[in-house]
């Protein structure tokens, strides 16, 4: 129940309240700065909330409101930090294994030293 609380919270949040503050800040900021500098028509705020959205579209920006409210979607809906508290229950000598290791499996053909090259050092 705590979770679809979250869901429904972090949803009214991406939906209604971030792009309507955006929107205001906008509306302002365009009507104050760029019409006075620029001659750039003055703009309502549907037209603020609409510039925010666009930029949040062209930058990939939708994410912001997840993590800020408590994290991605996939870890609200998956996942109670069960890696957090494996990591910090871990000794420094575990993490050292454990990040070489994913080096090696991801990113193994980057300083990789092949058993001929050790061979002829």
């Amino acid at each position: 129940m705590k979770k679809i609380f979250k869901s429904v919270v972090t949803l009214m949040v991406f939906i209604a309240v971030i792009p309507s503050l955006a929107g205001v800040a906008i509306t302002y900021l365009w009507n104050s700065i760029l019409v006075t500098v620029c001659g750039f028509a003055v703009i309502g705020f549907w037209q603020g909330v609409g510039l925010f959205l666009l930029g949040q579209i062209m930058t990939g920006g939708f994410i912001i409101a997840p993590i800020l409210i408590g994290g991605s979607l996939h870890k609200i809906f998956h996942h109670d930090g069960d890696w957090h508290s494996h990591w910090h229950s871990m000794t420094k000598e575990q993490k050292r294994e454990f990040i070489e290791r994913r080096r090696m499996e991801h990113f193994g053909f980057r300083n990789h030293k092949t058993p001929d090259a050790d061979a002829a050092e």
